[in-house]
């Protein structure tokens, strides 16, 4: 039976790794605990900050493999999404039939990347996928994957049958957001509309179902709809209240992506000093050098995380 994604925050995990380069089971699962425990409703394993790209077919297929054992075994009440974004249609295909073979709620898919492909191959792209049973989350990150979901094409993309969901990067409330949510909206009522961390103030007071949150974030965004949830006609004053989360939280983690050449691999450094799990270096050429100044970056979060933190207690 198909389990409907919960609204609030699911946890985009990064993928733990040993000094060799080796995928960390023992910090995976550490890391699955984690998110659960500070609120996360679902988790999606291998997204981009889950160094999917990078991964081999064996190691991509052990991740989802293992991980769902786990949540199986140790937090059944998570919605699990397994990232099945690849070059080609036919590969997305085999991924998203062995997802929905491990029993995997959703697969995250992006358009087909490297070559830039037309607007019509991403609606056959994601129309042969969905076919494969797997319900979708559509996922818009322009900036890696070349191609911009533009509203008008997010609104065949929900008439879908299997497209459950939208996950939107971009961050601009009034020129990206409210126009894809009433294109979304018009088009197909029942898919849902998710943000990045980054844009979820934004998103929580245009009527978002929640975030699509990087691991670190996963806490603070879960205050933020916690607030929203209960002072859903702002009579509460708590929208001052996640503002200041918002604001906070966006200065510690600050954008990635495209603007930083280590993003993964800084994701992951935030991950580990955040959670105390040890989720190690990005695969190369995405990884810190060994001259890194890590005492930088972990002194700077030493000192803002706990005023971070105070926000949510």
């Amino acid at each position: 039976m198909m389990r409907q994604i919960p609204d609030g925050v699911i946890s985009m995990m990064v993928t733990p790794m040993l000094e060799g380069g080796t995928v960390n089971y023992g910090a995976f699962y550490q890391e699955i605990a984690w998110c659960a425990n500070h609120g996360a409703q679902g988790v999606v394993v291998t997204p981009s900050i889950g160094e999917f790209a990078t991964l081999s077919e064996d190691e991509r297929r052990a991740c989802l493999i293992t991980c769902k054992e786990y949540l199986r075994k140790n937090f059944p009440q998570l919605f699990t999404i397994a990232t099945i974004a690849t070059t080609s249609t036919e590969s997305s295909k085999f991924y998203a039939k062995y997802a929905h073979d491990l029993g995997y709620d959703a697969g995250q898919i992006n358009p087909p990347y490297y070559w830039v492909p037309s607007e019509e191959g991403v609606y056959r792209h994601y129309s042969e996928v969905a076919e494969m049973g797997l319900p979708l989350v559509v996922y818009n990150n322009p900036r890696l994957s070349k191609f911009d979901i533009k509203p008008r094409l997010m609104a065949r993309l929900a008439k879908i049958p299997g497209v459950i969901a939208v996950k939107e990067v971009k961050t601009d409330g009034h020129n990206d957001l409210e126009p894809l949510l009433q294109a979304v909206r018009t088009a197909n009522p029942s898919v849902k509309v998710y943000t990045t961390y980054r844009a979820f103030l934004y998103g929580i007071l245009l009527g978002c179902n929640g975030a699509f949150a990087n691991v670190q974030t996963t806490p603070f965004c879960r205050k933020m709809w916690d607030l929203a949830v209960e002072d859903p006609d702002w009579t509460k004053g708590n929208m001052r209240h996640m503002k200041e989360i918002h604001l906070l939280m966006n200065e510690t983690f600050p954008r990635g992506g495209e603007d930083n050449p280590y993003h993964v691999a800084t994701t992951k450094m935030y991950a580990s000093l955040v959670s105390g799990i040890p989720m190690g270096n990005a695969r190369k050429p995405d990884g810190f050098p060994p001259d890194f100044p890590f005492h930088v970056y972990e002194e700077r979060l030493r000192e803002i995380l706990p005023e971070l933190y105070k926000l949510i207690l």
